[in-house]
């Protein structure tokens, strides 16, 4: 490099060093934002995907319980409404039309899940669900009375 006669030749660079002295530090912030930007978008996805399955474990307790309780015997349902017979739902039959669906419901979501329990009182199912995705586990219960039409 030539030395012009207003800028001696060690004068011109050590003055352009002293321009970049805070690049290192605006590099440094920049990527610190960058890191940050990146774990809240990592956080809102983990809590989603949380949220999203806490839902999809009560949905699919509900409707297995559902269909558990549509297992009802016809008869019993077809009672006058205001008679005092009771309406029975029979257990093996719950078991298996909550079972049959609840796992037609896990394949339909995409999650890994299970039937932990169905419970059959009288005219009350109760079916609870767990759902395992990547360690974490989240539990969904619903509970259907069989009930005559009006």
């Amino acid at each position: 490099m030539k030395a012009s006669a207003d800028c001696p030749a060690g004068k011109h660079q050590r003055s352009r060093v002293r321009g970049e002295r805070g690049s290192g530090l605006v590099a440094g912030i920049a990527l610190m934002f960058a890191f940050t930007f990146l774990g809240l978008v990592w956080l809102a996805h983990d809590v989603d995907r949380g949220v999203s399955n806490r839902s999809a474990a009560q949905s699919i307790a509900f409707q297995a319980a559902r269909s558990g309780a549509q297992t009802a015997s016809i008869s019993d349902l077809r009672g006058a409404p205001d008679s005092n017979s009771a309406i029975r739902v029979d257990p093996a039959m719950a078991q298996q039309a909550a079972s049959r669906v609840a796992n037609s419901l896990f394949a339909s979501y995409g999650v890994d899940g299970s039937v932990t329990s169905v419970v059959v009182d009288f005219d009350k199912v109760s079916v609870s669900v767990t759902i395992t995705d990547g360690g974490r586990t989240v539990t969904g219960e619903g509970t259907v009375r069989a009930e005559r039409a009006p």
